[in-house]
């Protein structure tokens, strides 16, 4: 097992592309031990694999309130993470709606005030527009 010690069972099925696996262990985790952020990450990614990008973003942002206590995540990770969720879910959205996924997307800055992707969240909903009047 060279390379997996340490790494969560949820990890190692996504490692593996058993997302809908993964999403099972990590709630199972989730259950055992409700102040670790961990599991909540780990499922998020499952989620994003599984373009449940709904489920990622709410996973997420409840890691990223939790980790204000256990400051165990690598924010950065996280952050990527987080705006990725909610640009896939803003993506949805700006079919129907271009005022919800501009909203989706400003969630971003609300959670992450000094995140990595302040820039890319302001951006996007013009891209989105763009993207939309194209069609």
């Amino acid at each position: 097992m060279a390379g997996n010690y340490g790494m969560s069972f949820a990890a190692k099925m996504i490692e593996q592309g058993k997302y809908a696996e993964a999403v099972e262990e990590a709630s199972r985790a989730v259950g055992r031990d409700d102040e670790d952020p961990t599991p909540l990450v780990e499922r998020a990614s499952a989620y994003a694999w599984l373009e449940r990008y709904p489920e990622a973003v709410t996973d997420l942002e409840a890691a990223l309130a939790l980790d204000q206590a256990a400051g165990v995540l690598e924010i950065d990770v996280v952050d990527d993470a987080y705006f990725s969720a909610l640009l896939g879910v803003a993506k949805v959205e700006a079919a129907s709606s271009l005022e919800a996924a501009a909203k989706t997307l400003a969630r971003y800055g609300t959670v992450l005030p000094t995140g990595r992707h302040l820039a890319d969240a302001a951006a996007w909903p013009d891209r989105l527009r763009s993207v939309s009047a194209g069609t």
